[in-house]
C-alpha cells in the first residue's frame, strides 16, 4: 500500500511539472485550417475556443440568466483576443493521438465525441437527428483549437494532465472532474446530454 501511494505521489508530482508548461507551450489554429502536417497523431491536450457571438456563447449567456453558478464560472473562463474578436475557452480534453480526435471532434458524430454529444444537447436539440450533425460541425469550424503534444514518455501522463487542467481551470462544457461547474449546471447540461 505505501509503495502505491509514493507510486501515485510521483505521478501527480510529474504532471504537476507538466502542466505548469502545458498552456505557455500551446499552439493554436482556426479549426478549418489545421491538416496533418499541423497536428501529429501523438498525445494531446487540446482547448476549445469558441468567439464570444457564437451560438454555444449565446446558449451559454441565456441559461446564465436561469443558472446562477453558470453566470459566476462564466466571470472566470479563460478568454483572448485572436483577430480583433474575444474567443473564449469553453473546452479541455485529452487524446492518445491528436490528430484522430480533433477529427473526431471536428467531422465526426456525437456518438464519438463528447464536445459534440454535449453541443448537439445544449444547441440542437434533444432529439437526435444524423442529419443534424452538420450543424455541429459547422459550429466548430468557427472555433479555434488549441493544443499540446506530448513524446512517448509524457505522453503516459495525459489524462492525469489532463485531470489536473480541469480542476484548475474554468471551463462550462466540461462535465467530468470538474469542480468549477456548480450542482444545477452540472444537472442540465446532464439532462440535455440524454439524447433521445
Amino acid at each position: 500500500m505505501k509503495n502505491e501511494q509514493s507510486y501515485y505521489s510521483l505521478l501527480a508530482e510529474s504532471c504537476r511539472n507538466v502542466v505548469d508548461r502545458v498552456y505557455s507551450e500551446m499552439l493554436i489554429h482556426k479549426v478549418d485550417s489545421i491538416t496533418t502536417k499541423d497536428l501529429s497523431h501523438m498525445p494531446i491536450v487540446y482547448r476549445w475556443w469558441f468567439e464570444e457571438n457564437s451560438v454555444v456563447m449565446h446558449v451559454l449567456k441565456e441559461q446564465s440568466k436561469k443558472y446562477k453558478d453558470l453566470a459566476e464560472l462564466m466571470k472566470q473562463v479563460a478568454s483572448r483576443e485572436i483577430d480583433g474578436k474575444t474567443y473564449y475557452a469553453l473546452y479541455f480534453g485529452k487524446s492518445n493521438n491528436g490528430y484522430h480526435r480533433f477529427r473526431q471532434h471536428s467531422k465526426g458524430n456525437v456518438h464519438i465525441s463528447t464536445i459534440r454529444h454535449t453541443l448537439y444537447g445544449l444547441c440542437i436539440d434533444s432529439k437526435y437527428d444524423k442529419s443534424k450533425e452538420q450543424q455541429i460541425t459547422d459550429i466548430l469550424k468557427d472555433c479555434y483549437f488549441e493544443w499540446r503534444a506530448f513524446d512517448e514518455n509524457e505522453g503516459k501522463l495525459v489524462e492525469c494532465i489532463e485531470s489536473i487542467c480541469i480542476m484548475s481551470g474554468k471551463y462550462p462544457l466540461n462535465v467530468d472532474g470538474n469542480p468549477a461547474l456548480g450542482d444545477q449546471w452540472r444537472e442540465y447540461v446532464m439532462d440535455k446530454r440524454k439524447l433521445k
